[in-house]
């Protein structure tokens, strides 16, 4: 793939709707529905509740404006990234307490090591938690594995797992109680330099992915999926790669946020929690501006699952008595206040749907951005698809290597 030519492209379709992505919604409220243009708010308001759900998935029903169907085809296409197929089978007591989702991960990980890493003899691994990975890849690959984590209760449990009977031969796993920074660490820099060293960390929250892209620029391979984006810090955090600094995007906290928005797989039941959770915080916060102007934007912060399901005055007293306010309303009033404020919350939520459709081109951003920089560092670079989606969002993987 020619990630430049990518980059530049997708820089091009998402720069002139900054201020639909660049900013939060709720907060800027009304000002911020005015930068949806007229006909895709009209478009979304004619959608029924399946239309709603489709409009989540990326899909337009009916006759959509069409600058919104032509923007939503070439971000699709432009966001469309290969997969990579293929699974390593574990067994029952390979798995045995692991969840559905990690065993997922791990077997499509080792799936994508077992071709690329012929002339690995030592890994690392960031924030390798109780060392399932390395655990699994020393005794299958034959590697020395060194898992570093600053949990030392999570690495006691691990050393636990290497007591169980298995099979005899494979590598050895050593753990390492440490934190993983930018700078010097004598201690730690050597683990990641050398052309038959592997360096491996999936779901590196925020900016130690980059940290940990850093650290590995002397190792032969690189494998890494990050998650976290909205705790990256700009210009810090990005743009990273010459090319990516030549065609920036005006990132803000909010668009950051917006990265990790990405899910396409609602089921039903969950689009329609989505729904309620948000008719509630969006009448609640129409309700603390008018009548707590001076406070400003009010956070309501989560509130019980149960709240979401009952009467909206249940959960605008809770999070009222939360946060020391009294409106002097009864319960009955603040019911009629939301009921009042609908068509204002369904357009706060018309406008979140639509402003959703962004989070993939941005984290794909980000990840291009990645990547040149691993590229004009000298690497061979993928970037591929590598978990489902319904169990792990964040799916994209960088794949570095050196030639051997």
């Amino acid at each position: 793939m020619d990630f430049q030519a990518r980059l530049e492209a997708l820089t091009h379709q998402l720069q002139p709707w900054s201020p639909l992505w660049s900013r939060s919604i709720l907060q800027g409220w009304p000002e911020s529905g005015v930068a949806y243009p007229e006909e895709w708010l009209a478009y979304a308001r004619s959608l029924d509740a399946s239309g709603e759900r489709l409009l989540d998935q990326g899909t337009l029903v009916g006759v959509p404006p069409p600058s919104l169907l032509a923007l939503l085809n070439s971000l699709h296409a432009l966001t469309a990234l290969p997969w990579h197929e293929g699974l390593h089978a574990l067994t029952v007591a390979e798995t045995q307490g692991l969840s559905a989702k990690k065993r997922h991960e791990l077997e499509r990980v080792l799936a994508l090591l077992a071709p690329r890493t012929r002339f690995v003899h030592e890994a690392v691994d960031i924030g390798g938690g109780m060392g399932h990975l390395a655990r699994l890849c020393s005794r299958t690959f034959g590697w020395t594995f060194h898992s570093i984590d600053r949990d030392a209760a999570l690495q006691d449990k691990g050393r636990r797992w290497l007591t169980r009977p298995h099979p005899p031969g494979g590598g050895t796993l050593g753990f390492v109680l440490a934190t993983v920074e930018d700078g010097p660490q004598p201690q730690l820099d050597p683990l990641f330099s050398g052309r038959d060293r592997a360096s491996i960390g999936l779901h590196t929250c925020g900016p130690l992915a980059l940290t940990q892209l850093r650290k590995s620029q002397g190792a032969g391979f690189v494998l890494n999926v990050g998650c976290c984006y909205d705790k990256l810090e700009v210009p810090r955090d990005y743009p990273v790669s010459r090319f990516g600094k030549a065609h920036p995007l005006p990132l803000t906290p909010h668009a950051l946020a917006l990265t990790t928005r990405g899910r396409h797989h609602k089921t039903e039941v969950e689009f329609a929690r989505m729904k309620q959770v948000y008719a509630w915080r969006f009448a609640f916060d129409l309700l603390s501006r008018r009548h707590f102007p001076e406070r400003g934007f009010v956070r309501a912060g989560d509130a019980p699952r149960a709240l979401y399901a009952g009467r909206f005055a249940a959960y605008a007293r809770d999070r009222l008595v939360r946060l020391g306010l009294e409106p002097g309303m009864t319960d009955a009033e603040l019911d009629a206040f939301e009921v009042s404020v609908r068509a204002d919350t369904r357009d706060l939520l018309l406008c979140h749907l639509l402003r959703d459709r962004f989070a993939r081109a941005l984290e794909v951003v980000l990840l291009l951005d990645r990547a040149i920089l691993l590229e004009e560092s000298g690497f061979q670079v993928e970037l591929l698809q590598l978990f489902d989606p319904r169990l792990s969002p964040r799916n994209l993987a960088l794949i570095a290597s050196r030639s051997t």
